[in-house]
């Protein structure tokens, strides 16, 4: 799958957590995410800049979310996370590994902070790991595409 083809997939598939992703269309959406945010965030660091300076732990979320920024990831999270999703699929594993390698771990104590490392390599890993033939979540989307 293309850059273009994937970024409107990831979006026109956003609430569909069924089924399953291709590696090429994971990674090409992750690199359009990530350079919307790097993008998003050169135009608008002088003001970030400035909302940062008046933080604290009461308005972090509300400076967060209402800044350019943090609607460039909210605008991506969830396309990001039904592509995981559908991608866990593909390599024949349930969508609650996603949950386990990267939620779970938000909320383990600082002292467990080693672990954050582990299950973000997990995750790559099983990113990177290639889609096997048909399984239980349905046909393999490499063949879908060489159909057309």
């Amino acid at each position: 799958m293309r850059f273009f083809d994937s970024v409107i997939s990831g979006y026109l598939r956003c609430l569909d957590f069924k089924g399953r992703s291709s590696r090429s269309e994971f990674w090409w959406f992750f690199l359009f995410s990530i350079m919307l945010c790097l993008l998003v965030l050169n135009f608008t660091s002088e003001n970030l800049e400035s909302k940062l300076s008046s933080l604290n732990e009461e308005n972090f979320l509300q400076v967060f979310f209402n800044s350019s920024i943090g609607y460039a990831i909210l605008v991506t999270a969830i396309p990001q996370i039904s592509l995981s999703i559908r991608r866990f699929h593909d390599i024949g594993k349930s969508g609650w590994w996603y949950f386990t390698l990267q939620i779970v771990p938000i909320f383990l104590p600082q002292s467990l902070g080693f672990l954050s490392i582990f299950t973000l390599f997990a995750y790559i890993y099983f990113m990177c790991e290639a889609g096997g033939p048909n399984n239980a979540y349905g046909q393999n989307p490499l063949s879908k595409e060489n159909e057309n």
